[in-house]
């Protein structure tokens, strides 16, 4: 099997490691065991796997044509469009206080939080709708 050897795989693969030995450095030495350490060398073990499957691909491989960066153009424009109009319904109903739910004991940070993982699902959506209809 043969890899590549340009430099954005080789500072992925070299980030990944590096990630696996400070998560095992942080699980060593610091008395009680820290989280941290083990999602540090999770997801430094993730990196290496999608560095080395990206390694064995030719580079001509993960060029994108011209249709599928029209359709994750379109599907981001779209899913900007959508956050922004929920966000201006959640602040509008909220200045109304026609929402109970929207109470002053929520705050901004979990409002931020929802809105951006419901802006990724709605991404996705979007991404999924214009692949299979072809625009």
């Amino acid at each position: 099997m043969k890899f590549r050897k340009d430099k954005d795989i080789t500072k992925f693969i070299g980030i990944s490691l590096c990630a696996i030995l400070a998560g095992i450095i942080i699980i060593l030495f610091i008395e009680p065991v820290s989280v941290f350490g083990f999602i540090l060398i999770l997801g430094g073990l993730i990196g290496l796997v999608i560095g080395l499957s990206v390694a064995t691909k030719p580079k001509c491989d993960l060029i994108e044509d011209e249709r599928s960066v029209r359709v994750r153009e379109k599907a981001g424009y779209s899913a900007f469009i959508a956050m922004m109009l929920i966000a201006t319904i959640i602040v509008l109903l909220r200045m109304l206080k026609l929402s109970p739910s929207l109470t002053p004991s929520i705050e901004l940070t979990d409002g931020v939080r929802n809105i951006w993982i419901l802006g990724v699902w709605i991404f996705i959506t979007f991404r999924w709708y214009y692949n299979k209809t072809g625009e």
